[in-house]
């Protein structure tokens, strides 16, 4: 019997001055905190679809759980995020969803592009991959998938980074892992990166 996918989507408590803090500084802390709240709703929203095929885990940080209760419906598990800086922070969401069988992927709420068919073709990737990834344009990418645990795999990325996902590239080939990319999508950490998506969006339906 085949073990039921798992997907983290890693969330920050939408607290002004503590998410968001490249677009806060042209914004300001307390608008760039809720737009990033509208972002959480919005993203989870959209990968509903998944629920029976994916169980979809709300790796959380910023609070205590009853804090997010406004998006408990929408995540069948809510697991906090250990301390540590994000490699760490992936290592232990990825070995923890491992244990429990099954091809992992992790995303972020910050990627509006984000959606249900996007986290399925991830995970079709993996049916003949070891690795996905969804590049952004910024050179990290927003979604990361594995069909099983790899040691090592998420040490010494430089993370929020330019070079983020070659190097996770480079890091693979060294070990051998085979790689399947996803479509690129557009990661909102800046106010520039907020326009480009507020003009896209302006385009024909």
């Amino acid at each position: 019997m085949a073990r039921t996918a798992m997907l983290l989507v890693f969330l920050k408590y939408p607290r002004a001055g503590a998410v968001k803090t490249r677009l806060a500084e042209s914004i300001g802390a307390r608008r760039a905190a809720a737009l990033y709240r509208g972002w959480v709703t919005l993203v989870l929203s959209r990968l509903q679809p998944l629920r029976g095929r994916v169980r979809i885990v709300a790796y959380f940080d910023g609070a205590a759980r009853e804090e997010f209760a406004p998006w408990h419906p929408l995540a069948d598990e809510w697991w906090g995020q250990p301390e540590g800086d994000l490699g760490e922070r992936l290592r232990a969401g990825f070995a923890a969803a491992h244990a429990a069988g099954g091809k992992v992927a992790a995303v972020g709420t910050d990627c509006l592009e984000l959606d249900a068919p996007l986290v399925v073709a991830a995970l079709d990737v993996l049916e003949g991959h070891d690795v996905v990834f969804g590049p952004a344009l910024d050179g990290g990418y927003y979604l990361v998938g594995t069909a099983r645990e790899f040691p090592g795999f998420f040490r010494d990325i430089p993370w929020s980074s330019p070079s983020t996902l070659s190097v996770h590239l480079t890091r693979c080939a060294e070990n051998g892992w085979s790689v399947g990319l996803l479509p690129a999508r557009r990661d909102i950490d800046t106010v520039d990166d907020w326009r480009e998506h507020l003009s896209g969006q302006k385009g024909p339906a």
